[in-house]
């Protein structure tokens, strides 16, 4: 007979008690790759020659979350040129921009127009840049999601600076490409009715971590709270299923060494899309 769990009363009696493992902010250790194959001009290609390392050194350069205690995450940037815009005071691009940790992150933009030419310094904070802004705003929700998994809804800080700049864009006279959609893309992240997705990967983490530990009962409590969670979310909330994909493989495993068959199979009906892998760890099991 599978185990229900009647109420909430687990889910917040377990929050009080447990340890949380210690937030660790981030420092993105960058590299970036710049596709010019689409300009035909050497001349308009040359005024791109020190682009990626303009780029790599204000990303890498910068201490983003204002913590002694860090350690490096892999950010991966494409830049693809589609097109130069030369104008009589500045020279424009128009680009497809790919930001990824390597892992589980990672964002596309195809909407891009930036201002950029060789000797540009370039300073973090104040006014927005066509070109930085775009950096630092993929960057903030990044670092909000790594941080996200570290403290409980941990990362709100960084997605609210990512949309300062998005606030800031506003005021753009000339680059206003591309903003309304990123304004729509962090407005999601920071709603309420996202919280209990955000969350999820936090509990995720600490069930994992904790099973490092071997401390079973404890990841059992925390596997229990995902089911909760997950029951408590809309099937057709987006994010969900980049959920299921990134971790049903480790869910089924926990769930299984842990002993919670009844949870398994409760998990299985919520994510039919991957019952395959969790029939075959219920099939462990008994």
């Amino acid at each position: 007979m599978i185990r229900t769990i009647q109420s909430l009363s687990l889910f917040t009696v377990f929050l009080t008690f447990v340890v949380t493992v210690e937030s660790i902010a981030q420092m993105p250790k960058a590299t970036v790759n710049v596709n010019i194959e689409k300009l035909t001009q050497q001349e308009t290609k040359d005024k791109l020659i020190n682009f990626k390392n303009d780029l790599e050194e204000y990303i890498n350069n910068h201490d983003w979350t204002d913590n002694t205690h860090r350690y490096d995450i892999p950010v991966q940037v494409d830049i693809m040129i589609e097109r130069a815009k030369p104008t009589s005071f500045e020279d424009r691009w128009d680009a497809l921009f790919v930001i990824s940790n390597g892992s589980d992150f990672q964002e596309s933009d195809k909407r891009w127009t930036f201002a950029y030419r060789q000797g540009d310094v370039f300073n973090h904070g104040g006014d927005f840049h066509s070109l930085t802004s775009m950096l630092d705003f993929y960057i903030y929700i990044m670092l909000g999601q790594e941080i996200d998994k570290k403290t409980k809804t941990g990362g709100t800080s960084f997605y609210e600076k990512a949309n300062e700049i998005v606030q800031l864009s506003k005021f753009s006279e000339f680059f206003q490409t591309g903003w309304k959609e990123r304004s729509n893309r962090i407005a999601k992240i920071l709603s309420e009715d996202n919280i209990k997705l955000r969350e999820l990967e936090y509990f995720f983490v600490q069930a994992t971590q904790w099973m490092r530990l071997d401390n079973r009962k404890t990841t059992s409590q925390y596997l229990r709270v995902i089911l909760i969670r997950l029951k408590e979310i809309d099937p057709e909330k987006e994010g969900l299923n980049r959920f299921y994909q990134l971790h049903h493989l480790e869910l089924a495993r926990l769930f299984s060494v842990n002993g919670l068959n009844d949870e398994l199979t409760e998990l299985s009906t919520l994510d039919p899309s991957n019952i395959e892998t969790y029939r075959q760890f219920l099939t462990k099991g008994q």
